[in-house]
């Protein structure tokens, strides 16, 4: 996971996407980008420790998806939100690709990489997309 969070950061960065990393908050305060500073933070004492690649995901597809303004990791039942999810979830099969890391279901890869139940349906799509998923 440490590898993973260290290649999302780097991401961030390589496209002018500043982060402060905090972990004096409580394990409920989300994450938050601004996109108009080119900044997100993120709070590496969330209560799903496991879930944290998939946030640093989230906020990075803000920016690359040119949302405008301050956006929490928190409602998720928005398209803009959805479309960040997507964005996360897209960046974090391409690295277990990269790392030739195999699954034969999505739930296997969900776990592994901390991916959110509500992500799913997703998952099997993107699974079927790349021919990755056996029934």
């Amino acid at each position: 996971m440490e590898n993973l969070i260290s290649y999302l950061l780097n991401y961030a960065f390589d496209r002018g996407v500043s982060y402060a990393l905090v972990d004096n908050v409580k394990d409920t305060d989300p994450s938050v980008s601004f996109t108009d500073l080119n900044k997100m933070v993120i709070n590496l004492n969330w209560k799903n420790k496991k879930e944290l690649p998939f946030i640093i995901g989230h906020e990075i597809g803000h920016f690359a998806n040119g949302d405008s303004g301050k956006f929490y990791y928190r409602n998720f039942n928005t398209p803009v939100e959805h479309h960040a999810d997507l964005y996360s979830l897209n960046l974090i099969f391409d690295y277990a690709t990269r790392q030739y890391d195999c699954f034969n279901e999505p739930s296997e890869f969900m776990q592994a990489y901390g991916i959110p139940v509500r992500m799913y349906d997703d998952v099997v799509e993107l699974f079927r997309k790349h021919n990755d998923l056996l029934f």
